[in-house]
């Protein structure tokens, strides 16, 4: 019996050894040490994607492709363990961190993302409150409406340049945003004005072309508007709530005017839309003293989108008349005279010098597109150069000239 009990002993204690990995006697087995490096769970979080949470609190995700979004036909697999989550690892082929994933980590400090990852949808981690620090890749190219709102302790944060979309309030309530618009009026991400101070005369740097959605809302200071005719696009909610905004004329340049963009100005009695064509979000509230409708009067040329759009909700419409033939711009002719030459790539230089002293540099959206003859976004010295160079080689040159995009090229 003695016998069979030592063995049923050596067999129990052989088991948890195997299972374990190492076992603690002191009178007798008082604990199983487990390592911290392995998953206390772990699962599937994307088609080709799978999660795995250690006891240190790490979150790794692997595999390939998209993961997964909180949405009403997924919920988080790790939802009742977010508060044990210090640190996620998106790994490397992971394309995304889904939809509101990470939202209310309060415990997670640390984020690194791989260069495989493109987009940070909304809400992804919103309302981390421990979070310090994020340094985006430059694979990113969307930022999520919210995808770190809330993060208050947020105060270190790195922007690639080849983010070109960021949502509405992305970094709302923010460190970083705060001490941002401390610096200056008008937090600007790559050409894009994502807040600014609650001032009374907005005059908006002709270095932005998107004004991001809800970057004016609620400004009840905002009296006077500029809006250069660098600007494209206007968002969602931009100006929602600018109570004491009265006018606003929108330059030809802006191709979208979005939903409920000028809705709740209580005192907006003007709306001038200079591009005939631009298109407005199709609501009566896109223009609005409250959230119902606008009794001031909408200013447009004859036939266009804004006539239109006034007519449909039954506002004021006044004509501005024939809408003026466009001015266009090829590559190159930045003065749109017909012609490549010194002139061009003096004017180049001059909105160089400019924009590199923090001034306006003058050019709208089309003398922008123009001036950037080597294509990489930027207008500096360099696309002076190419200008100068097309312009030596056309003079000198005894037969047919080459394009000027044909040219660059080559």
């Amino acid at each position: 019996m003695r016998i069979n009990r030592a063995l049923s002993f050596a067999v129990g204690a052989s088991l948890l050894l195997g299972m374990s990995g190492a076992l603690s006697v002191s009178g007798g087995i008082s604990a199983i040490e487990v390592s911290a490096a392995e998953p206390a769970s772990s699962g599937t979080c994307g088609k080709s994607a799978t999660w795995a949470l250690d006891n240190a609190g790490t979150m790794t995700i692997s595999g390939t492709g998209a993961m997964y979004g909180l949405n009403s036909n997924y919920t988080l697999p790790w939802a009742e363990q977010k508060d044990s989550i210090k640190k996620v690892v998106i790994g490397k082929g992971i394309t995304n961190v889904g939809a509101q994933c990470f939202s209310e980590c309060k415990n997670l400090v640390s984020v690194t993302l791989s260069d495989t990852v493109t987009n940070i949808e909304t809400y992804s981690f919103n309302s981390c409150i421990a979070l310090k620090a994020i340094d985006i890749p430059d694979s990113v190219t969307n930022i999520g409406s919210s995808a770190f709102a809330m993060c208050r302790t947020l105060a270190d944060v790195k922007i690639p340049s080849s983010v070109n979309n960021i949502g509405a309030l992305a970094f709302g309530g923010t460190a970083w945003l705060n001490n941002e618009v401390k610096k200056n009026d008008y937090v600007i991400v790559n050409d894009m004005l994502i807040f600014t101070a609650d001032i009374e005369e907005a005059d908006i740097p002709d270095t932005v072309t998107n004004i991001v959605s809800n970057s004016f809302w609620g400004h009840t200071a905002l009296k006077k508007l500029t809006i250069p005719e660098t600007v494209t696009q206007i968002g969602y909610n931009a100006f929602s709530g600018c109570s004491s905004l009265a006018a606003v004329t929108i330059p030809a340049s802006v191709g979208d005017i979005g939903m409920q963009a000028f809705t709740n100005c209580a005192a907006l009695e003007e709306v001038v839309i200079l591009n005939p064509n631009a298109v407005i979000f199709d609501r009566a509230t896109t223009f609005g003293n409250n959230y119902k409708d606008y009794s001031g009067v909408i200013k447009g040329y004859d036939g266009s989108t804004a006539e239109e759009y006034a007519k449909k909700y039954g506002y004021t419409f006044e004509s501005l008349g024939k809408a003026p033939e466009p001015v266009t711009y090829k590559l190159g002719d930045v003065n749109s005279d017909g012609y490549i030459n010194a002139v061009d790539a003096s004017e180049v230089l001059s909105y160089y010098a400019k924009v590199s002293t923090k001034q306006e540099g003058g050019f709208t959206a089309q003398q922008l597109k123009a001036a950037d003859a080597d294509g990489n976004g930027l207008i500096n010295a360099v696309d002076a150069s190419i200008i100068l160079s097309y312009y030596a080689y056309t003079s000198t040159t005894t037969g047919e000239a080459m394009p000027f995009e044909e040219y660059v090229r080559s």
